[in-house]
């Protein structure tokens, strides 16, 4: 069995292309987009936990210590 998945895991995929350029990859208009999203998105949850941190009213109870 364990030879079985070792040769399965050997052979690399049959339509392989020979001359692949790396450079040609890029994450495109959509991944632009999602990062956008995403940074938008982190800025807004920042501020409204910063306004729900400031309605919090803690009062320390010294006598328990």
């Amino acid at each position: 069995m364990f030879n079985a998945v070792s040769v399965k895991l050997d052979t690399s995929p049959s339509p392989f292309p020979s001359e692949f350029d790396t450079s040609l990859v890029t994450p495109g208009v959509g991944g632009a987009v999602l990062f956008t999203v995403l940074v938008v998105s982190l800025v807004v949850l920042v501020f409204s936990m910063n306004r729900h941190i400031k309605k919090v009213n803690f009062t320390q109870d010294d006598s328990k210590l």
